[in-house]
């Protein structure tokens, strides 16, 4: 489990404050606002905060990639490139761009790993599943 900030819960305060007025206007939700329609605004507050953590912290990591990583197979040097695809989350769904590469001489596509990309070298990779040429590295 990731470490909470110790100020998380003073920011998420002042965040909902601010949500808050932005959707029922400074006074707060009028006496007729039940429950449900709260928490619904609640949740797409945290969907967006979570989508926007996850994209941002992300970026940031994918910036720390090297340019290029060298192919499981053959060893030879291969181009990173960022490829945008949906990941199941503890949240939902998220929208992640994820660093792939495609090897030129193997004919192959391979997906490093965060750990594997600080390292600068793919860690072996998993049997390509039958129906598809693409292997993850994990």
């Amino acid at each position: 489990m990731a470490k909470q900030p110790a100020h998380l819960d003073q920011w998420a305060a002042e965040m909902a404050k601010i949500f808050s007025a932005d959707v029922y206007g400074e006074d707060g939700p009028s006496l007729g606002t039940d429950i449900d329609e709260i928490e619904g605004n609640a949740v797409l507050a945290a969907t967006a905060v979570f989508d926007a953590a996850m994209a941002h912290a992300l970026e940031q990591q994918n910036r720390k990639a090297p340019d290029q990583v060298p192919c499981p197979d053959c060893q030879r040097e291969c181009l990173v490139r960022l490829e945008e695809r949906t990941i199941q989350g503890r949240m939902g769904p998220a929208t992640i761009k994820e660093p792939v590469c495609r090897c030129l001489v193997c004919d192959r596509d391979f997906f490093p790993s965060a750990g594997s990309l600080a390292a600068g070298w793919p860690e072996p990779h998993a049997p390509c599943a039958p129906q598809s040429r693409l292997r993850r590295c994990q």
